[in-house]
């Protein structure tokens, strides 16, 4: 399972196969006209993490995933120009749609 930074690890081995999974980064975004959870999931393989922003009180949420799981499927060049959009504003710390 996905444990906490602060939870204790008994057991370094590891042979449960969970690949050392754990949170973190974690924040929660209140004062923004749609809410936000924040986390980062972090494993041994991947130790940099995995992010993952979660809103609230979004109805046509599904239908916007749908919407855009049919673009990248119908246009085939549209997901690595999205990894290279996402870099450039990631870059130049302008990935963030909130301000604080």
């Amino acid at each position: 399972g996905v444990r906490s930074e602060f939870e204790e690890d008994d057991d370094d081995d590891d042979d449960n196969g969970d690949d050392g999974e754990h949170l973190s980064y974690l924040e929660v975004i209140t004062q923004t006209r749609v809410p936000l959870v924040k986390f980062t999931v972090s494993t041994r393989s991947n130790p940099t993490g995995i992010d993952v922003d979660v809103c609230f009180d979004q109805p046509h949420g599904p239908e916007s995933a749908s919407l855009v799981h049919r673009f990248m499927e119908s246009m085939p060049p549209l997901r690595p120009l999205t990894f290279v959009l996402k870099y450039f504003l990631a870059s130049r710390d302008i990935n963030k749609p909130f301000s604080r």
